[in-house]
Parts: C-alpha cells; sequence; structure tokens
C-alpha cells in the first residue's frame, strides 16, 4: 500500500515539474534531432519517388502505404510502450527508419520503393506513439500544450537547421541523383544520432499497463468526445492525404531539388516563429481552435500549386504556400497532441494515441490510394498539366470543406475542467 502511494506521488510530482533534468534534456534532443530526420523524410520521398519517374499510381502507393503503417501500427507499438516502457520501443523504431532511409539512393523503381518505404513506416510506428507517450507521462492537463509547444519549436528548430545542412550539403553533388543520395543518407545519419541519444534517456515514472490486451476500440466505445474528435480528424485527414500523390509531380517539375530544400526551410522557419510568438500563452487556447485554425486554411497549399501551372510558373511562389502550411502545421499539431492526451486515462496514452492513429491511417491510405488511381485514369486520356491542374483545384476545395468539421467538435472534459478552475482563480485574485 505505501510503495503504491509513494509511486502514486512520484508520478503526481514528475508531471508537475515536467519529468526530471535529464530526462527533458534527453528528449528534447531527441525530439529536435527526430522530428528533423522524419521530415526531411517524408519530403524526399515524394520528390525521389517523381525524381526517378514513378507513375502518379506508385507515389500513392508509397504515400498511402507509409501513411496506413505508420498509423495504424501504432496501437500496437503505443500498446507495447504502455507495458514494457516507452525508451526501448522507440530506440528500435529509429534504428529501423534509418537503415531504411539510407537504402533508398541504391533504389531506382518506384515500386520497389514501395518496399522500402514499409521498413521505414513500422521504424516511425515504433517511435512516434512512444516519444508521445513520453510527454504525457511528464506533464499533466494544465502544463501539457506548453510542453508539447516547447517540444515542437525545438523539432521545428531542428527541422530548419537541418534542411540548411542538407541543402548545402546537396549542392556538393554535380548530379540530382548524386544530390538525392547526399540528403537521404545524411539523414540516415540524424537518426542515428537520435539512437545514441534515445540509448541513455531514462524512462520516467508512471502507471504501467500490466494486462495484457488485444486491439481495442474502448477509448471510442467509452469517450463519445474523443470519438468525435476521430471521426472530424479523419475526414480531413482524408483530404489532406488525396493531394499528396499530386504535389509532389508538382513541386519536382518546377523546383530543383535545392530549391524544394529552401522552400521546406521556409516551413520550418515559419512554424518557428508562430510557436514563439504563442508559447507563453498557448496552454490558455482551447484546443478547438488550433485544430480548426491548423486546417481549414489548408487549401492554399493545392490552390497555390494549381496557379503555378498555369499563370505563375515559379519556385518562388511556393515559399508562399511552404509559410502557411509552417504557421498552419504549428497550432494543428500542438492541439492534435494536446487533445489525445487530454482525452486519454492515465494509463492509456499510448493506446489512446494508437487507436486515433489507427483511423488516421485508414484514411489517409484511402485518401492517397483513391486519388492514385484517379489521377492515372484521367492522365492517360487528357493532357498531362491540365489533369493535375484541375485536381490541384479539386484538392483545394475538399480541404476548404473538410475544415468546417472542426466547428462541431468540443474540448475534452479534463480541459473544460482545468480552464474553468483557472479562470476561477484569476476571478478570484482580480
Amino acid at each position: 500500500m505505501s510503495e503504491n502511494t509513494d509511486e502514486n506521488i512520484a508520478i503526481e510530482e514528475k508531471n508537475e515539474i515536467g519529468g526530471t533534468k535529464s530526462t527533458r534534456f534527453s528528449l528534447y534532443l531527441i525530439a529536435g534531432l527526430s522530428s528533423s530526420a522524419v521530415f526531411i523524410s517524408r519530403v524526399f520521398i515524394g520528390l525521389y519517388a517523381a525524381f526517378i519517374q514513378s507513375s502518379a499510381l506508385a507515389i500513392s502507393f508509397i504515400v498511402s502505404l507509409r501513411n496506413l503503417i505508420q498509423q495504424v501500427f501504432q496501437f500496437t507499438f503505443g500498446r507495447i510502450s504502455d507495458r514494457v516502457g516507452r525508451k526501448i520501443v522507440m530506440l528500435i523504431g529509429i534504428i529501423i527508419a534509418g537503415v531504411s532511409i539510407a537504402l533508398f539512393p541504391l533504389i531506382k523503381n518506384g515500386w520497389v520503393l514501395v518496399g522500402g518505404v514499409v521498413g521505414f513506416s513500422i521504424g516511425f510506428s515504433m517511435y512516434y506513439p512512444s516519444f508521445t507517450a513520453i510527454q504525457g507521462d511528464i506533464t499533466n492537463k494544465k502544463n501539457r500544450a506548453g510542453l508539447i509547444s516547447l517540444i515542437t519549436i525545438i523539432g521545428a528548430f531542428a527541422t530548419l537547421i537541418g534542411l540548411i545542412v542538407v541543402g548545402f550539403a546537396g549542392e556538393i553533388g554535380s548530379t540530382e541523383t548524386m544530390q538525392y543520395t547526399i540528403i537521404l543518407e545524411l539523414t540516415a545519419g540524424i537518426f542515428l544520432l537520435a539512437a545514441i541519444v534515445s540509448v541513455f534517456l531514462h524512462d520516467p515514472p508512471r502507471e504501467k499497463l500490466k494486462e495484457k490486451t488485444h486491439f481495442s476500440f474502448d477509448p471510442l466505445r467509452f469517450n463519445p468526445n474523443f470519438r468525435r474528435f476521430v471521426i472530424i480528424n479523419s475526414i480531413m485527414s482524408f483530404t489532406m492525404a488525396i493531394g499528396w500523390p499530386i504535389f509532389p509531380i508538382v513541386r519536382e517539375e518546377y523546383a530543383t531539388t535545392i530549391q524544394n530544400t529552401w522552400i521546406w526551410a521556409i516551413f520550418a522557419a515559419c512554424q518557428i516563429i508562430v510557436l514563439l510568438a504563442t508559447y507563453k500563452f498557448i496552454n490558455r487556447i482551447g484546443r478547438r481552435p488550433l485544430l480548426l485554425v491548423g486546417r481549414i486554411v489548408m487549401f492554399i497549399v493545392p490552390l497555390i500549386l494549381a496557379i503555378s501551372i498555369r499563370w505563375f510558373p515559379d519556385w518562388r511562389i511556393y515559399i508562399i504556400s511552404g509559410a502557411i502550411s509552417g504557421a498552419c502545421n504549428a497550432f494543428y499539431m500542438v492541439g492534435q497532441n494536446s487533445f489525445i492526451l487530454d482525452s486519454a486515462t492515465e494509463k492509456e496514452k499510448g493506446t489512446y494515441t494508437g487507436v486515433y492513429n489507427f483511423f488516421i491511417g485508414i484514411s489517409t491510405f484511402l485518401g492517397s490510394l483513391i486519388m492514385g488511381f484517379i489521377a492515372d485514369f484521367y492522365l492517360a486520356q487528357y493532357d498531362f498539366w491540365t489533369v493535375i491542374f484541375v485536381l490541384n483545384l479539386a484538392i483545394a476545395g475538399a480541404r476548404f470543406l473538410g475544415g468546417f468539421g472542426y466547428f462541431f467538435m468540443k474540448e475534452p472534459i479534463q480541459t473544460q475542467i482545468v480552464k474553468k478552475l483557472d479562470d476561477d482563480a484569476n476571478t478570484q485574485t482580480s
């Protein structure tokens, strides 16, 4: 009895102070390195697929399988991390992802690249829910958004630095093939550094999930507010995913490898600016406004791509879409992760993350795959760039409509309680 009580007190204290200094320091390093490596990987997987002249259908398989595996498998690995610990699951995942990326430059066929992406995706699906759950382990519902915002800032800073490094390093390559090789191998090296830091991470005290259970939809059955969040986000994720097989084709056509690097560096820089500007008061912002702003504006990205095809074929217009999507993504990531962790029980943060990502994986898989079939069908019958132009306009419309779903969401119950207590405390002291 006493031992359990002491453990609960220790957990509560960790939540209040945000974990030990060594845990936080390791977490910040891993956040920076892994965020940078994952972001660069995702950007250049699609661009590399377009560079080796993969068909729209092959690119859709690459993107859809990547998201299906990354998201759906997170439930299993999130549950495993709830039982055996975050560190070991996260470490193995980072290593698998890094090795997979290191092998990509050897692949010259789009359909073979699909197999390589499967390996990378399995690694990510091990790393991400464990990393997210650690953030929940060392915070409480009152200070969680602040920590997630700080970690997102660190990740964005590291991503910006990483993009600048691989951008300058890529210019050493005399051919585009060599440039992609340099960028992908450097990214694999960043994963290696993240793995080394993970070795020194200590699992924070937490309530372990001791019972052995199978896949369960209980978080959706018993938490209707979380269920509504999953449904709305799944619909929005579908509208986001239908653009992913199309966007790399446009960007590869109108921007060089290095120019694409700078575009995404602007994306990361705008993330940093927004997060720094809102860091001190982001805990006071509801989860729903963060999600709403973070997604409803994303229709501008395919709209700008369409404009570049017809009227302004210059890569610099993509700087605008990079800036807007970077700012929006900053709000969305903080809102999403905070909402999931606020909704979860103390023992099942990894489980809630996994269940959420299971449905996001299904929706993004279907979105990317369906668009791949649609694109291949129409590209075989009509002018190539006319089809790509029309598809971008359709994607913009779908994203705009999908964003309105967030108006029908409610804040997590615990977030509402914390906000009310804070408001009462402010009223009493004023």
